[in-house]
């Protein structure tokens, strides 16, 4: 049998190695662990290194040595000490638990697990074993496994906030938004100055469309961490959400400021600016947007919809061709083209535009909107003229020209808006809070108008009712859009679409129950009604009904809203 040179010089090394130190190691390891207590690590790191010279064969001194080579950011080497450690010690639990911590912090994650599971196999339970595991379980999406460990962790340490805010973190991207605000509340009983949870916890109230209640929590994070962007950027969704845009375009300027290359952000603070109906300045920010990413279909469709909604369709058209050419499976972009010919009358254009928007997504509602009054459109062109008739008030609402771009950016909760975006993950890290992502960048309302007499209307059809009033829904007059919801109603009871309409424009009034209702009509005539049940979970929010509001939620995501 042959044996390699190498493994004989090795051999040879170590007959002819003396006997480590013993006594002198053991003095330099109990040095090191004082200096080490009173937090100068670089001066322990000396003398472990010491020990390790005078007994090369010292377990303790390698898993000391790795952990503070982890802390200085030596994770490579950290890992390297803690493999000897464990190669001369294999049974020693808090190896195992330190090497778990190295893995997971280097994105090792399946590895971290498995160290953390052995740590385990030795029978001591500890809340950091239980929390840590967790964590890597939740980066894993392994939920229900991260809620039980972090629930052991609290069984064992009671007092620790921090775990409650992770477990809360877990509840949150399961959609447990109950279980989520009982945890951050318990977290912050324990630490009423905790910004991390106050974060989470506004997050969670936008979810739940008690935006009133999200912006102080926000406040709260600013006061203490005056530069979180992500704060500034979720209190100005909030501010959104309640048709306050003048505060909205303050907040994400400020987090602008800080993050000036924050391409969400500055899509968000474009939609608020279309809102307030400044047109120029949401042009400039798009404009900047495309500067910024110049590759990403999203921020031309964004910025072909302040070129159509300004009257300047050529160049419209020109981004929308664009965001095609970028990405042609991206449904939205198609739909933005789309919408634009439908309301400029290039209904044939329309029609094949929106018929592959929902070849790629036929859970997009807006499209199927759109391509029904195409196809109207198309039937009334080729019909025979039998006797002339009154000029039809022509259809010029902008809003399907600014579609979903600045959806596509998102990373935040919409919850009340129409086609409202399902709660995005929430990123849990090891030694890191958790936070939200961005927000997602409202959409644009449509220039206002012309008054709308609903006493005018009585000879239009349930659609164009139904279209108008969806015109004074974005232009924000609520009231008379309700007037004109029901009569659409009146003449087409199963009109699920006027029904969500409706329910929104009582949402905006805070008519929760009255907005419950509608939804639910619109949902008994379209089971399938993604986007209502959204609608309807942020209204049973509103009105306490939380299981149900959580029912409503998981059946949109199961549905497909986006």
């Amino acid at each position: 049998m042959r044996i390699s040179l190498c493994f004989l010089i090795s051999l040879t090394l170590l007959a002819q190695s003396p006997k480590g130190d013993t006594a002198k190691a053991k003095k330099a390891f109990d040095r090191a662990m004082q200096l080490q207590e009173s937090g100068k690590l670089e001066d322990a790191f000396k003398a472990l290194s010491e020990t390790i010279e005078a007994d090369s064969n010292f377990a303790p001194a390698w898993r000391e040595r790795g952990k503070i080579r982890y802390q200085l950011g030596e994770v490579e080497f950290g890992a390297a000490d803690l493999n000897r450690s464990l190669a001369l010690d294999p049974d020693n639990f808090e190896s195992w638990m330190i090497r778990g911590d190295i893995l997971a912090s280097a994105n090792k994650l399946e590895d971290a697990l498995k160290d953390y599971n052995k740590a385990a196999g030795f029978g001591r339970d500890t809340a950091q074993l239980y929390s840590s595991r967790g964590v890597v379980e939740v980066r894993l999406r392994q939920f229900d496994r991260a809620i039980e460990d972090f629930t052991k962790s609290i069984k064992l340490r009671l007092d620790n906030p921090g775990t409650y805010k992770d477990r809360g973190v877990t509840y949150t991207m399961m959609g447990k938004f109950q279980d989520a605000l009982e945890d951050y509340n318990r977290a912050l009983s324990l630490k009423p100055d905790y910004p991390e949870a106050y974060l989470e916890r506004g997050y969670v109230y936008g979810q739940l469309a008690q935006f009133d209640r999200a912006i102080p929590d926000f406040t709260m994070v600013l006061k203490s961490q005056p530069d979180n962007v992500k704060a500034y950027t979720l209190r100005a969704a909030a501010y959104q959400q309640m048709n306050q845009p003048q505060a909205a375009v303050i907040d994400y300027s400020e987090a602008l400021k800080r993050q000036p290359s924050g391409l969400g952000i500055l899509l968000a603070r474009a939609a608020a600016y279309a809102d307030m109906q400044q047109f120029e300045a949401s042009l400039a920010d798009r404009e900047k947007a495309v500067e910024l990413a110049p590759k990403s279909a999203e921020v031309y469709i964004a910025r072909g919809g302040s070129h159509h909604l300004m009257g300047n369709h050529d160049k419209g058209f020109a981004d929308r061709d664009k965001a095609i050419q970028l990405n042609p499976k991206l449904a939205e972009a198609w739909l933005a083209r789309g919408s634009a010919h439908y309301l400029l009358d290039h209904f044939d254009k329309a029609k094949t535009d929106l018929e592959k928007a929902l070849e790629l997504n036929p859970a997009l509602d807006e499209a199927k909107e759109v391509l029904t009054k195409t196809n109207e459109k198309l039937t009334a062109l080729k019909a025979p003229v039998l006797a002339s008739k009154p000029e039809e008030i022509k259809e010029s609402s902008l809003s399907a020209v600014q579609t979903l771009a600045e959806k596509q950016l998102a990373e935040a909760p919409k919850a009340t808006a129409p086609q409202a975006a399902p709660p995005q993950p929430v990123a849990l890290k090891p030694t890191l809070p958790a936070a939200p992502s961005q927000p997602t960048a409202p959409k644009p309302i449509a220039p206002q108008p012309p008054p709308v007499d609903a006493n005018d209307k009585q000879n239009l059809s349930a659609d164009n009712l139904n279209f108008l009033a969806r015109e004074l829904n974005q232009a924000g007059d609520f009231r008379k859009a309700i007037e004109l919801f029901n009569q659409a109603v009146a003449r087409k009871p199963d009109f699920p679409i006027a029904y969500n309409g409706r329910g929104y424009a009582h949402m905006r009034l805070a008519e929760w129950k009255l907005a419950e209702e509608s939804f639910t009509l619109a949902i008994k005539y379209n089971p399938r009604y993604a986007n209502a049940y959204m609608n309807r979970s942020a209204a049973r929010a509103k009105l306490g009904d939380l299981a149900g509001s959580q029912q409503d939620s998981a059946m949109s995501k199961q549905l497909g809203a986006k």
